[in-house]
């Protein structure tokens, strides 16, 4: 299957995009059709990547062109009647230089596909770009006639063809052609001949432009392909190759994600006769919190689908299909991508831009697709016929039950589940060890701290919080006996694709598991038994000595809607052979490779034989035979599996059975996510289950279950995967040998032939297990307990830094712990000794900056007052740069440190703003840390002091929630259009990204440059925190060193090395770790934790608790508020004295950075960058291999020693914007010159509109003192972003996304605009409306996309959109049909907002403060058990009557939207809101908080 080609492809490219499509009403193809493609194309350029003025890359897909062919047959001599024949078709291939034709033709010949025209380069070369001219493809074109339609045929040449040499299929085809090209959408017109010929005509495009990652990229990649043009990401696609490849999809390993969708798709529709629409449906599917809204029908059918196929297309995704006659139009189930669906007289449109069709053209309103939703269209030559998204569902019904029988199948929706079912004797767990838990425990892996963490989860039922970050070994490091999951790091998402709210959006979140033989595709076998379980987590029956009754567990699992590991295989077992248990061991004598080798023949057998489900059991490890580890057991059964049940064809053996892992070397959720990664459809953690029974019983085995449960959630979601079942293999290795990383195919760093984690190794473990096993009890034993550094060094770093103790013997110290216990890759690492040192002064400063360090991003908030202070006034004496976190900014600093402040620009936006923007060296966006990335914070009530509210700009009190993304990134294009947006409102910021380190950090680091970043931070793992799960700090993300070294190779390969800085921190101590990071390829290097430990933190690990007895952590200032803390000691920070302490400690580091320079033989640090070959490797031992991290390549030295930041020009100057004359305007002129072009129907629209107005008012100190900005139509991406107070920003028609964002101040309106027939249309706005926004009044009068006002922390909102027709109750996808798209009005933390329509589903999750007064329209059915279905489950809030208050609030909000109507001429309007006005109470309730008090150990910040 070639797994492993996917799975650890490093360099594999991410990219996003703009889509478009038409379809022409009358179904009569047309030349205008294409040329608004292009056009389209032109006017999304924004949203595509470029390198030096060349484009990633765009294309179209059109029907077949048959005037154009006809006429072409008829100059070859045949007859023009073969183009309107069923069986016509046409090719078109992309050839590498020199590839003959000839084996396309050979292939064509065997599917008895003889062409009858054969057309070459059809092209000019001359116009390609230098990418597009390297590989500069023959283009051919073939057309030929089968005796009929025969999509099967085509389909099997289509991929045959694709598998030769050099050959890429751009699409083959009885309906449609692609045309696609390297370069932007002039290289495309210009470059294809018949895109110039108006005989080109068609009734539908798609097209698509593309912004890659890479910046070599290629033909093949560029969209569409040959059935759909997909913009965004699928998080899950590993899983997604493994489905596809085990019902026989022919895919490869290097596809693209988009490749893989669109494969399975053709493959589905062609060689299965499936419909386009029910092809869809299975591979998008509904949330199971949908399905439960469906009729009974509905959800059988999907709930079958579920079990044929799976969630596997997860991850943000606006998708444009098309097959035949027929096409589907979808977005991702969390709405994550931008898709409109717009009318005029003659066509649909569907776009990623509402703006890109004119207004005057409108005949409908415009609408956003809702998260989940799809719309199919069906033409023929006489006209098109629209289905909305339950139409398109009926059809699916109808046409899936002539192919399957699934009536019955919503039993698995609620888990109806036998209670008092008797174990069978065949399925119970024979023969256990009666050895001591404890001892078992220890021979099978388990430390103390995973005990610790067991024993808090037994407690709280929620996973516990941690701080400081993590100061142990990594696991090839650890002196301790390890397991294979103790070298593997979890990854998460980052930047190309969100992580998401797991607190917040619940309702998309399932850990549901499919157990037993899924349903055959083909109908191979009748009989499917299976059952779905809630988690894949199995309860069990215990040993009697724990006192827990069977009946006690099994109750348990059924109030979890779950059931025991016993049932579910007394269930599965439907015959002798139904259930098949593999106990796990080596035998006397047997090595690892040859018992995995025995372990996949016996499951090979048990399939064979009619297994349902295979039990991995490993309870008499020791008693029968030495360890083996289990999650390595499950990797090989898994992948042994994965074959087709009869010779070279067929479904796979692994669709007929599920692995179920019963294992105690299962520790905590770690070694759960590896189990799930690596194949086991489920788990039985029996030694954690012994644990909990004897713990506490009961309910202590309840508090795990839901604390593992949770964390299983957690874990997905800051991957961006809201379905368990799509996990495959997202984690990477540090530290394995080759022969045990080529049994995983996950990414292994560090490993080789010789180094790492070898079979021989873990048979050396296996004996020291044993010796452990045999012990008396685990007392007689050394215990399993990690080394941490801090505690052995937070005296003397802080000794340094009070000038008591010189700094050279703290990095002695510190040298000698990191020689006895080395903890990171780096502390194996030293420097070359053979160097002659430098003579003369050494230059350490970079940008006029006295050093290369930074003090890393620490929040107001999670800081004292006065330790925040320090660290801003102790960068400026030093004049090195301090950033603030994400806390917002003390008033009083905002202009006091130009040069030296760095602000934070996080997912949390608070205090974020235009001032905060200005009067600042760097503004970083973060979109995650090392210790906690994929993750948001949580600041309790409790923390927000006065002070800490009027830096965040929130409500004193009032618990502060930020998302665990941020909500205007979904994607690497919109990462360039916020970085675009924070050049407009400070040109003279540098911009910096924050990720952690993922093993694909190279290709994003890319990207991040592509998007016009001057900075990118790489944060490892192992870096500090205030507080985030211990899960995340341990287990989650990888180290700097591996950041730094892949980050800096891609940039230096890719040509940008020059134009950016790169800066790495976590867990950075000294002098020597500046400078090895440095050697790495970094340009400056952050601290945080010894920030404070210079301040004299002494790293008790409680920063979340608000009780740091040394006034760092905390918002404490005095000893009488500690000591009604119940802390007996407190010392508040000195202001002076910590300034003098950090001053004194960073000048020592910053001294030692200098000495190392000079005795590496350069006078200037920054020559040093990436000179990695200086770096010795220390250890001559076999645990790491860490030369790779030494090579230098030649051409890349001096690469990032000099970084040329880009001006605005350089970055955006090719994004070309037909705007100039609006630009001029409005003074937000960026970089938009006009494009010479014909007049035309589809036009690009400005974005950013009036963000550098507000700029430039903060920075003259004019405070918004500017005349209105007035767009006539639709406004872009960005619109009044940042505002300030005293402006007013008008947009008539409309606006894409992000309006407001940040707005502190002003008045932002947005209107309908009167369309050609006279009908006011539009005045709807895109995602993410008045994010994070403070102040100010927002005046909407349409509909708004998904997030509208999330993070509202202040300001008013008016959303206009009215219900058009009664409310259906009936049906499912509430958000189809809304005014608010979904989610609206997350993490709300103040203001007002007022609703005149359907407010959507999942509102007012996180929502903390203000007040949402909503429309109460019985009559319509909205009524208020309806507004109760839309309040989200994650909302702590309450749906009341309106008081005296709400009454003055709605009559002041809609008395300001009357006045804005009026002035625009709308007078009917505005006399239609007066009955509202005049009795709020009539027709309002309102959502408020509930206001619970936060539990100070759940704060994450």
């Amino acid at each position: 299957m070639e797994l492993e080609k996917l799975t650890t492809d490093l360099q594999r490219e991410y990219d996003a995009c703009g889509i478009f499509s038409q379809i022409e009403k009358s179904g009569q193809p047309s030349y205008d059709t294409v040329r608004n493609g292009i056009d389209a194309l032109r006017a999304m350029r924004h949203r595509a990547g470029y390198v030096k003025n060349e484009g990633d890359g765009c294309g179209l897909l059109l029907d077949i062109p048959r005037a154009l062919w006809a006429s072409r047959l008829e100059s070859l001599g045949t007859s023009a009647k073969l183009v309107h024949e069923p069986g016509f078709w046409v090719g078109h291939f992309l050839l590498e230089k020199e590839v003959s034709q000839d084996p396309i033709l050979r292939v064509l010949a065997h599917h008895g596909m003889e062409p009858v025209a054969v057309v070459v380069d059809q092209v000019d070369e001359s116009v390609l770009g230098p990418l597009g001219k390297k590989v500069k493809p023959h283009f051919v074109q073939m057309a030929g006639c089968l005796p009929q339609r025969d999509d099967a045929r085509v389909f099997a040449a289509f991929a045959e063809i694709d598998e030769l040499q050099g050959v890429h299929v751009a699409s083959l085809s009885h309906d449609q052609v692609v045309y696609k090209v390297v370069g932007n959408d002039e290289t495309l017109y210009r470059f294809y001949k018949d895109l110039q010929n108006p005989l080109c005509r068609s009734a539908f495009v798609i097209a698509h432009t593309r912004y890659s990652t890479n910046t070599t990229t290629s033909f093949p990649r560029v969209q569409p392909f040959s059935c759909l043009g997909h913009n965004g990401e699928i998080n899950t696609i590993a899983r997604f190759y493994t489905e596809s490849k085990m019902i026989g999809v022919p895919l490869r390993p290097d596809f693209s994600d988009s490749q893989m969708v669109d494969r399975t798709l053709c493959a589905l529709v062609a060689t299965r006769g499936w419909s386009l629409f029910e092809a869809a449906e299975l591979l998008f599917p509904p949330i199971v919190h949908e399905i439960k809204s469906m009729s009974e029908e509905l959800s059988d059918l999907y709930m079958f689908y579920r079990s044929l196929w799976g969630p596997f297309a997860q991850g943000p995704a606006g998708v444009m299909m098309r097959y035949g006659n027929a096409a589907v139009f979808s977005v991702d189930a969390l709405g994550l991508r931008p898709m409109w669906q717009l009318e005029s007289d003659t066509a649909y449109y569907f776009s990623s831009e509402q703006g890109i069709v004119p207004l005057e053209l409108w005949t409908a309103e415009p609408k956003p697709l809702a998260p989940g939703e799809k719309v199919g269209v069906r033409w023929s030559e006489t006209g098109v016929k629209l289905y909305a998204y339950d139409e398109l569902q009926q059809e699916v019904l109808e046409l899936a039950r002539e192919r399957f029988n699934f009536r019955g199948e919503h039993r698995n929706l609620h888990f109806a589940v036998p209670y008092g079912v008797s174990v069978n004797a065949d399925v119970a767990h024979a023969k256990r060890d009666a050895k001591p838990l404890d001892v078992r425990m220890l021979a099978f892996g388990f430390r103390d701290d995973d005990l610790k963490l067991m024993d808090q989860e037994i407690q709280s039922g929620a996973e516990p919080i941690k701080s400081l970050g993590f100061d142990s070994p990594i696991g090839a490091l650890s002196e301790e006996a390890t397991l294979l999951s103790d070298y593997l790091h979890e990854t998460v998402a980052v930047v190309t694709n969100p992580a998401i709210d797991r607190e917040r959006e619940i309702e998309h979140f399932s850990t549901r598991s499919v157990l037993g033989r899924r349903p055959s595709f083909d109908g191979l076998y009748q009989e499917a038994p299976r059952v779905e379980v809630q988690a894949p987590i199995l309860l069990e029956g215990l040993p009697e000595a724990y006192g827990v009754e069977y009946d006690e567990i099994q109750n348990l699992a059924h109030r979890f809607g779950t059931v025991c590991y016993e049932d579910a295989l007394a269930m599965l077992r439907t015959s002798p052979n139904g259930t098949a248990e593999i106990l796990i061991h080596r035998r006397d004598g047997e090595s690892v490779p040859e018992a995995l080798e025995r372990f996949s023949l016996e499951a090979l057998e048990a399939v064979q034989a009619g297994a349902n489900v295979i039990v991995l059991d490993d309870r008499l490890q020791f008693r029968r035979g030495p360890h083996i580890d289990p999650f390595l057991v499950v990797s090989a059964v898994h992948r042994a599996l994965l074959r087709p049940a009869a010779k070279e064809k067929g479904e796979h053996l692994r669709r007929r059975t599920s692995v179920v892992l019963r294992s105690g070397g299962i520790r905590n959720l770690h070694d759960i996510m590896v189990a799930l990664g690596l194949g086991a459809d489920a788990v039985v953690p029996y030694h954690m289950w012994e644990y909990a029974a004897h713990k506490g019983g009961a309910h202590a085995i309840e508090n795990l279950y839901k604390a593992l449960t949770k964390g299983i959630e957690k874990v997905i979601s800051t991957l961006g995967i809201h379905e368990v079942r799509g996990y495959e293999r997202l984690f990477s290795a540090i530290g394995l040998a080759n022969e045990v990383a080529e049994y995983l195919a996950i990414p292994n760093f560090c490993g080789s032939e010789t180094a790492g984690l070898s079979f021989a190794r873990m048979e050396e473990l296996a004996q020291l297990r044993r010796s452990w096993y045999e012990a008396q009890d685990r007392k007689s034993v050394r215990p399993n307990r990690l080394f941490q550094l801090y505690p052995r060094i937070w005296k003397t770093a802080g000794s340094v830094a009070d000038g008591e103790l010189a700094y050279e013997e703290f990095v002695s110290k510190l040298e000698q712990f990191e020689t006895d216990n080395p903890i990171s890759i780096r502390h194996l690492l030293g420097f070359r000794e053979d160097q002659e040192p430098a003579a003369g002064d050494v230059d350490t400063t970079i940008d006029g900056h006295a050093y290369p360090i930074v003090i890393s991003s620490m929040s107001f908030g999670s800081q004292n007052e006065t330790a925040y202070r320090a660290y801003a006034e102790a960068a400026y004496r030093m004049n090195i740069v301090c950033l603030n976190g994400e806390g917002g900014e003390i008033k009083d600093l905002l202009e006091k440190y130009p040069r030296n402040r760095g602000r934070q620009i996080a997912s949390g936006r608070f205090g974020v703003n235009a001032d905060l923007c200005n009067n600042a060296y760097v503004l970083e966006i973060k979109i995650g840390q090392g210790a906690k990335p994929g993750e948001g914070g949580h600041l309790p009530g409790s923390k927000v002091t006065a002070q800490v509210a009027a830096a965040r700009n929130a409500t004193q009190g009032v618990d502060l929630i930020s998302p665990s993304n941020n909500h205007d990134i979904y994607s690497i294009e919109d990462l360039a259009q916020v970085i675009y947006e924070l050049k407009e409102i400070n040109p003279l910021a540098k911009v910096a990204v924050k990720v952690p380190v993922v093993p694909n950090i190279g290709t994003i680091a890319v990207g991040i440059a592509k998007a016009g970043a001057d900075v990118i931070t790489l944060s490892g793992f192992d870096g500090g925190t205030g507080a985030a799960r211990a899960h995340a700090i341990r287990h989650v993300g990888l180290p700097m060193e591996i950041g730094v070294k892949l980050a800096h190779e891609a940039l230096c390969e890719a040509g940008l090395r020059d134009y950016v800085e790169l800066w790495a921190d976590g867990g950075m101590k000294s002098g020597h770790d500046v400078m090895k990071a440095i050697l790495l390829g970094a340009n400056r290097v952050g601290f945080g934790t010894m920030a404070m430990v210079a301040i004299g933190c002494t790293a008790c690990r409680a920063c979340h608790k608000d009780t740091c007895h040394v006034g760092i952590a905390t918002q404490m200032h005095d000893i009488a508020e500690a000591q009604a803390k119940g802390l007996k000691q407190f010392e508040p920070q000195d202001f002076d004295r910590a300034v003098a302490q950090l001053v004194r400690f960073f000048s020592e580091v910053g001294k030692h950075v200098e000495a190392l320079t000079r005795k590496l033989g350069a006078s200037r640090t920054q020559d040093l960058v990436g000179r990695s070959d200086l770096l010795v490797n220390l250890r001559e031992d076999a645990r790491l291999d860490t030369s790779w991290l030494l090579r230098v390549r030649e051409e890349y030295v001096g690469q990032g020693c000099h970084v040329r930041y880009r001006t605005f020009e350089e970055a955006y100057g090719d994004v070309v914007q037909d705007v100039a004359a609006i630009g001029a305007a409005t003074g937000t002129d960026g970089v938009v010159t006009a494009v010479g072009s014909r007049v035309t129907a589809i036009r690009a629209v400005p974005r950013a509109l009036g963000t550098r107005l507000s700029g430039e008012s903060i920075r003259a100190r004019r405070r918004g003192e500017v005349g209105p900005v007035v767009h006539d139509g639709v406004a872009g991406a960005g619109f009044a972003a940042y505002h300030t107070e005293g402006m007013v920003s008008v947009a008539i028609g409309g606006a894409q996304d992000g309006v407001g964002k940040a707005a502190f101040g002003g008045k932002i309106v947005v209107l309908k605009g009167k369309c050609a027939d006279g009908v006011w249309r539009g005045g709807s706005v895109g995602k993410g409306l008045a994010y994070g926004a403070a102040r100010g009044l927002f005046i909407i009068q349409g509909n708004a996309d998904a997030r509208a006002c999330i993070r509202l922390s202040g300001a008013d909102v008016v959303i206009g959109g009215e219900i058009e027709a009664p409310v259906r109750a009936d049906l499912s996808h509430i958000a189809n049909r809304a005014n608010i798209k979904g989610f609206a009005f997350e993490y709300m933390t103040g203001g007002r907002a007022v609703v005149l329509g359907d407010p959507g589903p999942w509102i007012c999750s996180g929502m903390t403060g203000g007040r949402v007064y909503l429309r109460h329209d019985p009559e319509m059915g909205l009524d208020e058990q309806a507004l109760r279905r839309r309040i989200a489950k994650g909302a702590k809030v309450a749906l009341r009557v309106i008081d005296a208050k709400g009454r003055n609030d709605i009559a002041e909000l809609l008395g300001a939207y009357q006045l804005e109507l009026r002035r625009y001429g709308q007078h009917d309007e505005a006399r239609r809101l007066q009955k509202l006005i005049d009795n709020p109470s009539l027709y309002f309730l309102m959502v408020e908080p509930a206001h619970e008090i936060t539990d100070q150990d759940i704060a994450t910040e």
